[in-house]
């Protein structure tokens, strides 16, 4: 996942929070497609925003995530894109396939 987003200069502040509140509650840094920082949101200016009910990142923390699951929960809106260009992510197929790694590596940097 890394080299894959390292090769195509992947650099962004990642917000993830709840659709009820006004700011996200976690934020990932990364750069030039590695992680340099995860940790509660601290009011920085964001690339991308994502927000979900617990719920639904309860159930994608323990389930993971597939591209037809992807694609579902933007289309009907459980996976709510605040900020960030998902449609540039969709049409280069490396990025979806990091993408989906870093959700699938998502319960893991909960432990």
């Amino acid at each position: 996942m890394v080299r894959e987003l390292s090769r195509q200069r992947f650099s962004a502040a990642v917000g993830y929070g709840f659709p009820d509140q006004p700011d996200p509650q976690g934020l990932l840094v990364v750069v030039r497609g590695n992680a340099e920082w995860a940790g509660s949101y601290d009011g920085r200016e964001l690339d991308w925003d994502l927000r979900a009910a617990a719920p639904d990142w309860t159930h994608w923390l323990s389930q993971g995530f597939e591209l037809p699951r992807l694609l579902l929960a933007v289309g009907n809106q459980r996976l709510q894109i605040r900020r960030g260009d998902h449609r540039r992510i969709l049409r280069k197929p490396p990025l979806v396939s990091a993408l989906l790694r870093a959700f699938a590596l998502m319960p893991e940097v909960r432990r």
